[in-house]
């Protein structure tokens, strides 16, 4: 008898084919699933603050089948623009991909944004769903945005 919390069957093949892979880069820890061909460019999943790379398990499964590479990362903590930017090329540089696709949801759409415009030669393609381009909205409508916004994305 399944319980009332368990993982949707393709949930679970999907988690029995596809490795969760853990790398450690200076500072950071990057945890990102990795499926598909390795002679294409991927395209990178990029989820918003509340998603981790799982968020994308139908998308890897579904084109990876087609022939496609996709890599789903969980974005680690950073605390500027800059830092993501730096962060996030050396995660390319350490699993050895040079040009990429990249999807990005809400803040890692804000993020895929910011990595096309600072390393526009490493971006073929740009895919954005319930993205922002700037972030003063943010600390407007909310009192503690100023703290937590400004540190991760100014």
């Amino acid at each position: 008898m399944k319980g009332v919390f368990s993982a949707p069957g393709d949930y679970v093949h999907f988690k029995s084919q596809v490795p969760l892979h853990k790398i450690p880069i200076g500072t950071k820890q990057w945890r990102y699933y990795d499926f598909g061909p390795k002679a294409v460019p991927p395209l990178i999943c990029l989820p918003g603050t509340a998603g981790t790379a799982d968020v994308y398990y139908k998308q890897i499964m579904s084109l990876s089948m087609k022939g496609y590479r996709v890599i789903s990362v969980d974005i680690p903590r950073v605390w500027h623009h800059a830092e993501w930017i730096q962060a996030f090329e050396k995660f390319l540089d350490a699993i050895d991909v040079h040009h990429i696709h990249l999807y990005g949801t809400s803040l890692g759409g804000f993020l895929a944004q910011l990595f096309a415009q600072h390393r526009p030669r490493r971006v073929r393609s740009l895919v954005l769903s319930n993205s922002f381009l700037e972030t003063q909205s943010f600390s407007a409508a909310m009192p503690w945005a100023p703290m937590y916004l400004s540190q991760i994305l100014l």
